[in-house]
């Protein structure tokens, strides 16, 4: 556009070009150069409208979606406060079914009966637990299990009085996992100190209760309870409802168990990790 403004103003300058036709060829140059600034301000004056007109639109995309990211948070604000209302429900239930239970017990005699019913409240409190650490933790989908083990294994050491003389000592990094896994492992877990609390120590012996979990090359989940007691051989494949529970827990969760006795007893399990797990 330049080079043809420029062609224009200097066109009465070429050879050529009569004197006598200086003022007409002037007028006309002026006319066509104020005709093409005329154009060339509508365009950019097109342009400027057109560009403000798309900022107008994109801001008020902005302030949409802005608006909606609002209203989604709120939404998913409200569903994890309704969420976190539900497990904390869930805990206190629970705990209501456990005091009812030691309530009961308080008016038993026969010490086999009172012992069912404290395990029975062991077990309540193991799923307990798992609603208390999801209300209070920041994930509503996920159990840190470290975290879980840890006050599920004193919880029921104390609910046997056994804290003093059992120690207890878990080999894990922090490993989260879904509510659907942590469930039958800390049954599992319950149901394996339980057991050890009864039989590995006798005549008030001293010992040590450990537990280790691990994933493996991410498809295997590894857990290891082991105890330095006395030993005793296959009490977890008996009839006893724990023996049951233990093999009813460790199908559902696709593993297979493993009992080895050596300087105490050591129970092996291997879990098939689901792509959800």
């Amino acid at each position: 556009m330049n080079q043809i403004l420029c062609f224009i103003l200097l066109l009465p300058f070429c050879k050529g070009f009569n004197t006598r036709d200086i003022s007409q060829n002037q007028q006309i140059i002026f006319t066509v150069a104020l005709l093409i600034i005329v154009i060339l301000q509508a365009m950019l004056y097109r342009n400027y409208r057109l560009k403000q007109k798309s900022n107008n639109q994109l801001a008020l995309l902005n302030n949409d979606l802005e608006s909606k990211n609002l209203l989604l948070d709120k939404k998913n604000a409200e569903n994890e406060l309704l969420l976190k209302e539900i497990h904390h429900r869930v805990k206190n239930n629970l705990e209501v079914v456990s005091s009812l239970l030691a309530l009961q017990s308080a008016q038993i005699d026969n010490p086999n009966t009172k012992e069912a019913i404290t395990e029975g409240q062991n077990r309540i409190n193991s799923i307990g637990i798992v609603h208390q650490k999801l209300y209070q933790g920041a994930n509503l989908g996920t159990i840190e299990m470290k975290d879980y083990f840890l006050s599920l294994s004193e919880s029921i050491l104390y609910s046997y009085g056994e804290k003093e003389r059992i120690n207890l000592k878990l080999i894990m990094e922090k490993l989260d996992l879904e509510i659907d896994t942590a469930i039958p492992l800390g049954l599992i877990i319950n149901e394996l100190m339980t057991n050890t609390i009864k039989y590995a120590f006798p005549n008030g012996e001293k010992g040590t209760i450990t537990i280790k979990l691990e994933k493996q090359n991410n498809t295997i989940l590894h857990l290891e309870v082991a105890d330095n007691g006395i030993g005793k051989s296959n009490f977890t494949k008996g009839t006893g409802f724990g023996g049951q529970l233990i093999s009813l827990l460790t199908q559902q969760l696709n593993g297979t168990m493993k009992e080895i006795i050596q300087n105490g007893t050591i129970l092996i399990f291997d879990f098939k990790l689901t792509k959800s797990a």
